[in-house]
């Protein structure tokens, strides 16, 4: 028996030996399989097939109306989805337009795309959609809000930053989006800036912890299942620390500042598995980040091993035109952002941005390697993810999307997130039997507690809030009674409403809450 129990220790441990050696054997062979049947479709395709694949279009270049005509109701026009899908060979869409969509709105609509680029394409290579889920699924009816990232690092807690990443991720794919452009992993040390609230910070050891944290719930063990979306860490590199506060602005930092405070997080989720990077829109150190070569081939590709899909922001490609002033024109600033290393544009209009790449090949002003290169990457990402197999799960495999248990952990996270910063003469908890007064801008408002990013992109449309959560006062009025809870507004965001009676009334409470915040803002509009 002592025999027979060492034999089996013995072969126990030559197991626990060899089955790490089988599993890199068997990731290795993986790769090579995937490798392959890339360059086999990448050997099929022509220069303009693999051009279109570079451009990321927005939504409603594919609808009818003007991109920003503010329909109330959209539609896809057939013209432009064949026009923009088949012919010209669009690899990638993203967003939406005025208002968010129903799971059954955004699965049709992505489902349409998908078939025309299925079916009615050469090849057949599905497009991959993309998708803000900033704090959530936040651009689809329904689904969980969490705290912002800023919430969430005032939590410390990694566990809430995975349940975010990887409901998140099941809401999206419920709603048939396999990409997500986060986490954001900028390092923000500039209190002027608009977007600190969409970061986790000041701190590069918590974003650090964090982003991976939100990785590994959004991406699982790994891709190409139902419920795992790629994520796009964002925006590499500096973005969040402008010289001006202003956004999309220049930074001006020593390289070995940005190695040591800005940089970490991108290398840990390049480690985690990150299969896509976006590209910071400003300048930094006077060169725009889309045009550095520095700072994408050599040292995020290069020195970072970076194997993934490097995509530009919104727009960004014109911006070296009108804002940057570094190209004549947009057909320069395609050669000298594609020459630096972008593999795909977000190009939210057209499809000039392929046209221009087709051009700049045939004029030997871009190396066909480059391109094939930029290609290769977008290839393995769809194929990773299980594109070609499964461009949309059934929505059966849905049924916990905007369940009860997502909610617990919404409400965990914004519970952990709250930061007690003073309780003089222990005014917390409040006594039932208090008159309160509330006022304040933020009193009586659901889009100044949810933020930008909030099922619209500025997060101000009252219309399209959830019409089952409360805002603070309606909140304090449930808990304690609306005889003890008495309103008024004093202010709005920009003028006097009636301060003087909130003065007041404030003589006639035990206690007053004032609400206080910043109206919803992102981006420029948040300068």
């Amino acid at each position: 028996m002592m025999f027979l129990r060492g034999k089996n220790l013995f072969c126990w441990f030559v197991l626990t030996l060899l089955l790490p050696v089988y599993s890199i054997g068997q990731e290795a062979k993986n790769k090579a399989e995937l490798s392959q049947k890339v360059e086999t479709l990448l050997s099929k395709m022509t220069l303009e097939e693999k051009a279109g694949q570079m451009v990321n279009i927005g939504l409603m270049a594919l609808c009818e109306g003007e991109f920003y005509g503010g329909q109330d109701t959209i539609r896809l026009d057939s013209s432009k989805l064949y026009h923009l899908i088949r012919d010209y060979h669009i690899g990638s869409v993203q967003n939406m337009g005025k208002y968010p969509l129903t799971i059954e709105e955004w699965r049709y609509f992505i489902g349409r795309i998908q078939e025309v680029a299925q079916k009615e394409t050469r090849l057949g290579i599905p497009v991959i959609y993309g998708i803000d889920g900033v704090h959530g699924a936040t651009y689809t009816v329904g689904s969980t809000l969490f705290p912002h990232q800023l919430g969430l690092a005032a939590t410390r807690n990694p566990a809430l930053a995975e349940a975010t990443g990887r409901i998140t991720a099941y809401e999206a794919m419920a709603s048939g989006i396999p990409w997500v452009y986060g986490p954001n992993l900028d390092v923000s040390k500039q209190p002027l800036w608009g977007r600190i609230s969409e970061t986790f910070g000041e701190d590069t050891y918590i974003t650090q912890v964090l982003g991976d944290a939100y990785i590994r719930g959004a991406q699982g063990p790994g891709l190409g299942g139902p419920y795992q979306v790629a994520v796009c860490p964002k925006h590499f590199l500096g973005y969040g620390t402008p010289f001006n506060g202003k956004d999309r602005s220049p930074v001006y930092l020593p390289e070995h500042l940005l190695r040591q405070y800005y940089l970490p997080p991108f290398v840990s989720a390049i480690q985690d598995g990150a299969p896509s990077i976006m590209i910071n829109s400003g300048s930094v150190n006077g060169v725009p980040c889309h045009i550095d070569k520095y700072l994408i081939t050599d040292l995020l590709k290069g020195e970072l091993g970076f194997e993934g899909v490097v995509i530009s922001d919104w727009a960004d490609i014109m911006n070296l035109v009108e804002v940057h002033r570094v190209a004549v024109d947009e057909k320069e600033a395609v050669r000298l952002a594609v020459n630096a290393g972008l593999d795909m544009c977000m190009e939210p209009y057209d499809e000039s941005f392929a046209v221009k790449v087709v051009e700049l090949v045939k004029e030997g002003a871009v190396p066909l390697a480059r391109i094939d290169d930029a290609v290769r990457r977008i290839l393995t990402l769809k194929m990773k993810l299980g594109l070609f197999e499964h461009a949309m799960y059934p929505v059966s495999e849905y049924p916990d999307f905007a369940s009860e248990s997502f909610t617990a952990s919404s409400f965990q996270a914004a519970l952990e997130s709250l930061t007690l910063l003073k309780n003089e003469n222990n005014v917390l908890p409040l006594s039932k039997e208090a008159k309160v007064l509330v006022t304040g801008v933020a009193a009586n408002s659901m889009n100044y507690l949810n933020g930008a990013w909030s099922r619209t992109f500025s997060g101000q449309e009252a219309d399209y809030n959830d019409e089952e959560k409360f805002t603070v006062l309606e909140a304090l009025q449930a808990q304690l009674g609306k005889d003890k809870v008495a309103y008024v507004q004093g202010t709005d965001y920009e003028a006097d409403i009636n301060t003087a009676e909130a003065v007041r009334r404030a003589s006639e409470a035990d206690v007053i809450i004032a609400c206080l915040g910043e109206r919803p803002a992102t981006e420029k509009p948040s300068d």
